[in-house]
């Protein structure tokens, strides 16, 4: 592959300038809206995921004065609200702050290898926490989705339309979110609704004939779930299979991963290579299809999801578990896993 060419170097400057100017118009219209304890958090945790981003630049690639500059301007902002957010719920009484930490969504990532049940795992795992009363939007990084019919709807092929996108030679496949149109305002105009009032979105199916349709939706998606600052709401992205994007750092909007490992050692082996990739986010693992076996070396579950006959039916039949089985053994243990997270103590909830 040939080097870069200047022209490409300054577009791909240009596009994290941009990058930094949506964030910093996000932060802005949550400081002029938050008015109660849930919402300080929520920014809080914006305003730190916003900072992991804009970290310095690294000593082989130093960044050009004027996008430096632009950096360092982001970044004294963003400490800025920080520093307000602090003032702020240092004023609000300690059981008013608890209740609405308890209220605060998760973010949440899975990951695994193919195989492994993540997309059955995630799509029961929003189910329960709707059934709860709470509110879920579910999102399927996947170009060969399954979370929309694990959900119980079915999948729409054409991901994000034209106009929630916008060109840009510099982002992945040439598109991105189209300016103008927040995170927030992005899910409640194109996420689909899928049973107990779920929330869906994906990036759309890479078909035989139509590649692109998918391809266009991957850097908006990605900047709707950085971005999405709706503090009650809980959501639970399925990566697509494997190390990949886990490298790429598509969980990077999560507070939360899940490695969902499956009974065959080559499952136990991605796990291992994923779990690196994790970072500073709270790692649980989890087993899935456990047959009483002894647990893979050096992957203790925090929970195990036997091996039911009935998950496994309904996934043959493309239905949801939710649907088809709701009180089996595996569906329970999801909801202990459910509770293993909401129960937690997590420094943004």
């Amino acid at each position: 592959m040939p080097p870069p060419t200047p022209e490409q170097i300054a577009a791909r400057h240009g596009w994290a300038v941009d990058a930094l100017e949506r964030r910093t118009a996000i932060v802005e219209g949550l400081v002029a809206r938050s008015r109660e304890p849930l919402d300080w958090l929520g920014l809080q945790r914006l305003v730190r995921r916003f900072l992991g981003y804009a970290g310095p630049s690294s000593p082989s690639r130093p960044r050009p004065e004027a996008v430096a500059a632009a950096y360092d301007r982001h970044v004294a902002e963003l400490q800025a609200v920080a520093s307000l957010v602090e003032a702020e719920l240092a004023d609000v009484a300690p059981d008013a702050l608890a209740e609405a930490r308890s209220r605060l969504g998760l973010r949440l990532a899975l990951i695994g290898k193919g195989g492994a049940g993540k997309t059955v795992l995630s799509s029961t795992l929003a189910r329960t926490l709707a059934r709860r009363g709470r509110k879920v939007l579910a999102v399927d990084l996947d170009t060969c989705p399954g979370l929309a019919f694990s959900l119980g709807i079915p999948v729409d092929d054409a991901g994000l339309p034209l106009e929630a996108l916008e060109e840009q030679p510099a982002a992945p496949y040439g598109w991105q979110l189209a300016a103008g149109l927040t995170p927030d305002e992005a899910v409640e105009r194109f996420a689909g609704v899928a049973p107990d009032g779920i929330r869906f979105m994906g990036m759309g199916k890479i078909g035989a004939v139509d590649k692109d349709k998918a391809r266009m939706s991957v850097a908006a998606v990605r900047q709707i779930l950085m971005g999405f600052a709706d503090p009650s709401c809980d959501v639970i992205a399925d990566l697509e299979a494997g190390p990949t994007t886990p490298f790429e750092n598509y969980h990077e909007f999560a507070d939360d991963v899940v490695v969902v490992v499956g009974p065959a050692w080559r499952s136990a082996m991605t796990a291992r290579r994923l779990i690196p990739m994790v970072g500073d986010r709270r790692l649980t693992i989890v087993a899935n299809r456990w047959r009483d076996e002894p647990d893979h070396p050096g992957l203790a579950p925090a929970i195990r999801i036997p091996n039911d006959p009935a998950l496994t039916q309904a996934e043959r039949e493309g239905r949801s578990p939710f649907e088809a089985c709701p009180d089996s053994p595996a569906v329970r243990a999801i909801g202990r896993l459910a509770d293993l997270l909401l129960a937690r103590p997590n420094p943004n909830r």
